[in-house]
């Protein structure tokens, strides 16, 4: 009974986490195509009428871009996009590799967990102290920010979810 409840539990979590996940990567795709019209329209503007956008790097590199990249970071490894190091685990007979490959899971949830909550501090304290780039817009710095620690976050929860899900034994078998 205490196991088909946790398990259900865990497919619910997994459920809502791959929504979440969907939503986000919805959000970076958004980002990239406004990266590539920016830089675009800024080239172009710069090129044929020597008025380029100004504004165009810092919110590419310092917003965009990082958004880009943190979004779709949980679904990029639900997905599978990422270098699968394995050799040594393959070598081993199913029972342990399942137990290292938990192992390492629940590792790195705690490694990814920790990177998230210091963004996240780092976030308060440029939200706080109204940090900006200066510029021809003055950019609020927490934006460029937040983006780590919700990316990070929710990867740190896909690995948690990975690790404890009674069905998951391979990375990335069963997401696609």
């Amino acid at each position: 009974m205490r196991g088909a409840m946790f398990a259900t539990t865990m497919q619910r979590a997994d459920s809502w986490l791959q929504w979440v996940e969907r939503a986000c990567a919805l959000v970076s795709g958004v980002a990239v195509i406004a990266a590539m019209l920016l830089v675009a329209t800024d080239a172009m503007m710069r090129h044929l009428f020597a008025m380029p956008l100004t504004f165009q790097l810092v919110l590419t590199q310092d917003y965009l871009l990082v958004a880009l990249l943190l979004l779709a970071m949980p679904w990029g490894y639900r997905s599978g996009g990422f270098i699968r190091l394995d050799f040594l685990l393959t070598a081993l007979p199913s029972r342990p590799r399942q137990v290292v490959h938990r192992l390492g899971l629940a590792v790195s949830s705690l490694y990814i967990a920790k990177l998230a909550f210091l963004s996240w501090e780092q976030f308060e304290k440029a939200w706080s102290r109204g940090d900006v780039v200066m510029g021809v817009i003055d950019w609020p710095v927490s934006w460029s920010w937040i983006w780590l620690p919700v990316g990070l976050g929710l990867l740190a929860l896909r690995l948690v979810v990975d690790a404890l899900s009674p069905h998951r034994f391979e990375t990335g078998t069963d997401h696609v």
